[in-house]
């Protein structure tokens, strides 16, 4: 069953059923759903569809692969051409409709690779309108290089996709029976790797599925957290280093540096730069500090790693996958780290409203820096959002039952008073909805509304 990727799905299809030749990127991680995604963008399609895997071999070898590939799409067994020019040629040739689809991009390029770009280049340029071509890849920064300026491929595709993690919306349709809590516990945890996502026992708890894909040394997304972890981090300089740091909330530069030997500190400035180009971290400021060093903070794109890196990596001697691990290491702080994910799904949520046309006048969403001198306080405010007629600020709550007027009349009291701020609109989100009803009142429930996304 295929789930979410609506705006994907729906860019390359469009881009499919045009009269003209084109040209299509993707790129994302390991078992993100690349794959999935274009077989679902070319079901139904009439034409000819030559699905070719790259290899780290010489050219010669991926040449007779793609020839043979063609050869069986076009019905013509035993084709065999060894010249990867020679074999586009062939393909560009073609004239009935015809879509190339080139997984693993990178290991075609691995031993020649301008060499290929300039291939490709040459086999886009005079790419007759009945031909597409699809190029996918897992390795982001090889695939993100084919985009810069000094690369034969700059500016030659009609479609480029970055494919990322499902968002929590998209995730909840691989639960849809589930409570809100336990969908912003999943999400919490297992982030938006679909592979990881269908693995989900419908049966089972949050807890159990925590023991059984990820506490166990067996489990699906632990095998996966740790092969990202240890195969494609801890081979690239201080990489492995940086981001456990980041995982274990040393989130601004300073807190990361000081917490690193000095071989990683001496090119810590772009090994982080090396990690945003491989989505593996972002930058973070709040919408009312952009540009402030002060206030500039990294943290992790996925979920899975951050759970992976707090309980599993954080204590590598023991073994997790016995019964009492959970209850010593994860049981006391599980809720602690389930609510500050349900903070990102929050800003998630506004802009999901945005980006689908239901709320046209946000301009940005992120948090808010206060810092009252009077008070001597400070810190950030879980969600804001700057509109076309000023801020709305967000307090989030992850809690067990409905959030009562008291706790909203002490906490309106606190940001009013205490911090010192004016703000004209102030309100709350609330997993479990609230005791009454009102503005600027948002329950968990609205939030897991998938009427909102748009097909």
């Amino acid at each position: 069953m295929f789930v979410g990727r609506s705006r994907e799905l729906k860019a390359i299809r469009k881009e499919l059923g045009r009269d003209s030749g084109s040209a299509i990127l993707v790129y994302g991680r390991r078992r993100i759903g690349k794959t999935t995604l274009i077989s679902e963008a070319l079901k139904g399609s009439t034409a000819h569809v030559i699905r070719f895997t790259a290899v780290p071999d010489d050219l010669s070898e991926n040449a007779r692969r793609l020839s043979r590939a063609a050869g069986d799409a076009m019905g013509i067994p035993g084709l065999e051409i060894t010249s990867f020019e020679s074999v586009l040629k062939y393909i560009a040739s073609t004239k009935e409709g015809l879509v190339l689809e080139v997984d693993e991009y990178q290991d075609l390029r691995r031993k020649k690779g301008e060499v290929v770009d300039a291939y490709f280049r040459d086999f886009i340029d005079y790419m007759p309108p009945n031909i597409k071509l699809i190029i996918s890849g897992s390795a982001i920064r090889v695939m993100k290089g084919l985009l810069q300026k000094d690369n034969p491929l700059y500016q030659r595709f009609s479609l480029e996709i970055p494919l990322g993690e499902l968002d929590y919306l998209e995730a909840s349709l691989f639960y849809p029976e589930r409570s809100i809590r336990e969908k912003i516990g999943l999400y919490a945890v297992f982030g938006g790797i679909p592979m990881l996502l269908s693995r989900i026992d419908p049966a089972a708890s949050v807890e159990e599925n925590i023991r059984d894909l990820l506490l166990s040394k067996t489990g699906p997304a632990r095998l996966y957290a740790e092969d990202v972890l240890y195969s494609e981090l801890r081979s690239t300089g201080g990489a492995y280093s940086a981001i456990v740091r980041i995982g274990n909330g040393k989130r601004s530069y300073s807190e990361i540096r000081a917490s690193l030997g000095d071989g990683d500190v001496n090119s810590l400035e772009y090994t982080l730069e090396q990690l945003i180009k491989a989505d593996f971290i972002v930058k973070k400021q709040p919408i009312n500090a952009i540009g402030s060093r002060k206030r500039l903070f990294y943290e992790l794109t996925s979920n899975l790693l951050r759970f992976h890196i707090a309980y599993i990596e954080r204590n590598p001697s023991l073994a997790s996958s016995m019964p009492a691990f959970y209850e010593k290491h994860v049981k006391p702080s599980i809720e602690t780290f389930i609510s500050y994910r349900f903070e990102e799904m929050a800003r998630d949520w506004f802009t999901i409203l945005a980006e689908n046309g239901i709320r046209n006048d946000i301009v940005t969403v992120g948090t808010y820096w206060y810092d009252n001198p009077k008070t001597k306080q400070n810190g950030e405010f879980d969600v804001a959002i700057e509109t076309l007629s000023g801020y709305e600020i967000y307090e989030v709550k992850y809690l067990s039952s409905p959030m009562r007027e008291k706790l909203i009349s002490e906490e309106t009291a606190k940001i009013r008073n205490d911090i010192g701020i004016p703000i004209a609109s102030f309100g709350f989100i609330s997993s479990s909805g609230f005791e009454k009803n009102g503005d600027m009142r948002i329950s968990g429930e609205r939030l897991f509304d998938t009427g909102i996304i748009r097909p």
